[in-house]
């Protein structure tokens, strides 16, 4: 052990790793955190200040199964409506301006669009889930198809970096291995290899914790994949690593979620635990901050707790997000979210962010 470092509301050690893959960066910081964040719980507040959806009417104001946005410097928002194939533009007010895209197996057409990034000022990439990239103008104009079938899934940085999650197998052990490739698809790097762990195909484990991703700043990405508290910010560039951890109370599943999990998997065999994992969900904004879902929700049931940390791992507040609200891109001091009512109706969302960082 190299050191130890005790911070307000953290405590943050310096280790040593032992031998890791070819590339992946030695060092790695641990952020250990307590129950309690450093702020109150109105340390962040939400107010809605835009709305896409159906009540504008006509189709370039619905969606039949929107998952993925991003938001360019200009205020520009795309969304990714799996359900139509192709991405909706709307202006920084609301305007529906363009569609790119379409259904079909030729050039610039999509089949299972999945995931939407940016790359620097100009071009746009569309991760279609089976056969690949698909790279436009923000205009619309396709420029060229990169196939990725040996891909699950992928992030590209605005500076063209892919990053890429890969079945893989070291010392006989199969798992996943995070891969950092250039814009050409060449490797550069392996940041992270996870072994998978032997299961029984004939048991399903549907309340296991789920590898989650986002990207922070573009020159690092947050991981997590485990029951327990743990996100893994690596460094793209070759710098330090980080651990975030805080200590927290299980949620205990509840018999009405396991009566519809059971509905769900049809009498298949399933091995139920006790308590939820740690988190269901990560994402990152522009200044380097985490959010962590968890499965902690208010008295009235109708908003989960979301925990936020700043870029050295420092849990800074913990604030509710109601749960017809998904959370998508947090930029520019907005959080854009896709809402869903009863109906299954969904709504694109913006909220200006207000931080109120008191004791």
């Amino acid at each position: 052990m190299k050191g130890r470092i005790v911070l307000p509301g953290i405590v943050v050690l310096a280790l040593t790793l032992g031998p890791a893959p070819a590339e992946t960066p030695q060092g790695l910081t641990i952020a250990s955190n307590p129950k309690s964040p450093l702020f109150r719980l109105d340390a962040l507040t939400l107010k809605e200040d835009l709305s896409i959806g159906a009540a504008q009417g006509g189709k370039d104001y619905t969606f039949f199964h929107a998952a993925s946005i991003v938001v360019d410097d200009g205020g520009n928002i795309y969304v990714m409506d799996q359900g139509d194939a192709c991405i909706k533009v709307y202006a920084e007010n609301g305007k529906y301006l363009r569609s790119i895209g379409r259904k079909g197996q030729g050039p610039g057409e999509l089949q299972n669009p999945n995931t939407i990034h940016l790359i620097g000022d100009s071009r746009l990439v569309f991760e279609d889930f089976y056969r690949g990239l698909n790279i436009f103008t923000r205009e619309g104009k396709f420029i060229s198809f990169m196939p990725t079938s040996d891909f699950i899934d992928v992030l590209v940085t605005p500076e063209n970096q892919i990053v890429a999650r890969v079945n893989a197998i070291k010392s006989d052990l199969k798992g996943k291995e995070i891969r950092v490739y250039d814009g050409e698809l060449n490797l550069r790097k392996a940041l992270l290899f996870i072994p998978e762990e032997p299961r029984d195909p004939q048991i399903i484990k549907p309340f296991a914790g789920l590898f989650d991703w986002a990207l922070s700043q573009g020159d690092r990405v947050a991981i997590s994949f485990k029951d327990d508290y743990e996100i893994d910010v690596l460094s793209l560039q070759g710098g330090s690593n980080l651990r975030v951890k805080r200590d927290f109370d299980r949620v205990k599943i509840t018999k009405e979620e396991i009566d519809a999990m059971q509905n769900w998997i049809r009498g298949r065999k399933a091995d139920i635990p006790e308590y939820h994992p740690a988190l269901q969900g990560i994402w990152a904004d522009d200044e380097g901050r985490f959010y962590a879902k968890t499965y902690e929700r208010t008295k009235d049931n109708n908003s989960f707790y979301y925990d936020i940390f700043d870029r050295d791992g420092r849990y800074l507040a913990k604030v509710p997000i109601p749960r017809a609200i998904a959370p998508r891109v947090w930029k520019n001091n907005s959080m854009y979210g896709l809402e869903e009512d009863s109906e299954g109706i969904q709504t694109v969302k913006r909220f200006s962010v207000r931080w109120h960082l008191h004791n």
